[in-house]
């Protein structure tokens, strides 16, 4: 068991990988939020124009790093580690801009499954992210999983929805005949019941906010 201390932050996305995935197993059957892959190329946006905006400071700093050197205003203990954190700002910074042009790229297949959208968008982002992780290899499995467990709920969950429209069809059309005979008919109790149907369907229809 490693300490606390020994846990890297590849440690930690693989746990957070896995606890998504696990989550997408466990509640496959309840509703997941509709993001649109737009959203998420939005998002990868916005990063690469705060890693733009970013990548310009550090230009400035670098100017101002290079002026105090040569004035000698800072040891060479403190440029040490100003050009330390500089470099690591750097390497997150190349890093960052691998994964948001992935995200912004990557094929998102049903724009209309939020949970298929993400896992495709994370997909794309852990393999740009393979050269530095050496654990993408085992996100991915995690990840094929998952995406395989959604396509799967995604084909359940169409085909419910085109068994329900069957049977909305039938009763519409059983209406709709049943309608028609009434309305044929000369009889006065049956003409009244004709429109007590009416009625009951255009209540129904403004209770559902239906014009169909």
């Amino acid at each position: 068991m490693k300490s606390l201390k020994q846990f890297s932050k590849w440690d930690v996305a693989i746990a957070v990988i896995i606890i998504v995935t696990g989550l997408a197993l466990a509640l496959g059957g309840c509703q997941m939020p509709n993001i649109q892959p737009d959203q998420l190329q939005s998002l990868a946006v916005q990063t690469e124009e705060l890693s733009g905006k970013i990548d310009l400071f550090q230009e400035q700093t670098k100017a101002t790093l290079e002026s105090l050197k040569q004035n000698g205003t800072l040891d060479s203990n403190a440029i040490a580690t100003v050009e330390k954190l500089q470099r690591s700002i750097d390497s997150v910074q190349n890093k960052t801009a691998a994964i948001a042009s992935a995200v912004k790229n990557a094929q998102y297949t049903n724009p209309q499954d939020g949970l298929t959208t993400v896992l495709e968008g994370a997909r794309a982002a852990n393999a740009a992210s393979a050269p530095f992780n050496p654990y993408a290899p085992l996100i991915e499995i995690g990840l094929g999983l998952a995406a395989a467990t959604a396509a799967a709920l995604a084909k359940r969950n169409a085909q419910k929805a085109t068994e329900a429209q069957a049977k909305y069809d039938a009763h519409k059309q059983g209406v709709e005949l049943t309608m028609k005979q009434v309305s044929q008919s000369a009889v006065p109790e049956v003409k009244a019941i004709e429109t007590q149907l009416y009625e009951n369907i255009g209540e129904a229809r403004k209770t559902v906010g239906s014009s169909s």
